[in-house]
């Protein structure tokens, strides 16, 4: 059964009303000493850059993929001051956000009731929704990632992969959903002749890299450093103030950015390799979203808006949501204290607080996993 257009429609109309308290709630920051410890977003800083002189990733460099460097270029060309390049980004991504929804909404369910419920608190009115959908450019990728889900499980293998590869070129983390969409070759074989999945593996990569090189080549090719500022700085930047390497470090001492850029990738590797092999029998849903969980606990920057990316699985899992608004609060109160730090003095009271709530968030992204575990969660459209 589907959902009923009417419901569609209210979905739409909800999201869009989200979307816009996210936007007038961080607009704030477009006013003269606005209360930044509170309505803080990264877009509003980043008009100077929007407006720089050049294109991006030819001429000056954007500490973000090409997808969304090219989003802000066009935002300030479209805005052309800093009120309408706010508005132009919180318009296109409030309507990202539609779009997903649209998607998520248009899932075929058994339980359509439960899903418009699951799709109101977990997604549209959520928490991080309400805060984050135009607090930075997340939104852009996530679309693509429910599009790619979307395809994966209807078994549009080389769709999914072409979605993931747009949304790799918006925010770089939906490329931990390649690893389970061919994995589902190797399963889907037992069904038919098994010398066809290894092809149709290969092909779902040569259509990921064919995507991204589509896309990424020119700026390669013209000028390679400014494509490649994206990795850089993300390689030499420390882990942020909020981050359980921040709360390691204080337990430990200081590591060298190199050492955690290492360790964090090793420790990610492996237990998401372990826990693919594992559970290889499951729905490449679940191991989405555990990758997605894996990838949360030991990559080295932990940015608030990063729970977005949780959102999709706690509408398309029927899975208990016990823990969701521990870690949703929990990630909230990281935010507004590690915020409260940085613009009210640095007072070591807000540092101390922050890091007990990035604790607490990882104590409920662990129990969040540990629970899909233990029940085998396995979920088809």
């Amino acid at each position: 059964m589907m959902v009923s257009k009417g419901n569609i429609m209210s979905g739409l109309v909800s999201i869009t009303i989200a979307g816009s308290i996210s936007a007038l709630f961080h607009g704030i920051g477009l006013f003269e000493n606005p209360p930044w410890h509170i309505v803080y977003s990264d877009i509003v800083p980043f008009f100077e850059k929007a407006i720089e002189p050049g294109f991006p990733y030819i001429s000056k460099t954007i500490e973000y993929p090409a997808l969304t460097g090219l989003f802000v270029h066009l935002m300030g060309i479209i805005g052309r001051h800093e009120i309408g390049y706010y508005i132009a980004t919180s318009f296109f991504l409030i309507a990202f956000a539609a779009g997903a929804t649209f998607i998520l909404l248009k899932i075929a369910t058994p339980r359509p009731d439960a899903a418009r419920n699951d799709m109101l608190r977990y997604w549209i009115f959520a928490p991080s929704m309400l805060v984050f959908m135009v607090y930075n450019w997340d939104v852009i990728a996530l679309f693509f990632v429910v599009l790619g889900l979307y395809m994966m499980e209807r078994k549009k293998s080389y769709t999914a992969a072409a979605a993931f590869a747009f949304g790799f070129t918006s925010k770089f983390y939906p490329i931990i959903y390649m690893a389970p969409l061919v994995l589902s070759c190797f399963e889907q074989s037992q069904k038919r002749e098994k010398a066809t999945a290894l092809p149709h593996a290969f092909g779902i990569v040569a259509v990921f890299i064919a995507v991204a090189l589509a896309i990424n080549a020119i700026f390669m090719v013209v000028n390679f450093d400014a494509w490649s500022y994206f990795f850089s700085f993300n390689s030499a930047r420390e882990a942020n103030p909020d981050s359980i390497w921040t709360v390691i470090q204080f337990a430990i001492g200081p590591l060298e950015i190199s050492t955690i850029n290492i360790v964090s990738l090793l420790l990610f590797a492996a237990s998401y390799g372990i826990f693919l092999w594992r559970y290889r029998a499951m729905s490449p849903l679940f191991l989405s979203f555990g990758g997605t969980i894996l990838f949360l606990l030991f990559n080295k920057v932990f940015s608030p808006q990063y729970l977005l990316w949780l959102l999709p699985f706690f509408v398309l899992m029927p899975i208990k949501k016990r823990w969701f608004y521990s870690l949703e609060f929990a990630n909230l109160a990281a935010l507004f204290s590690i915020l409260a730090w940085f613009f009210l003095g640095r007072e070591p009271v807000h540092l101390w607080a922050t890091l007990v709530f990035v604790v607490l968030r990882h104590l409920a992204l662990i129990a969040v996993f540990v629970h899909t575990i233990r029940k085998r969660f396995t979920f088809s459209f």
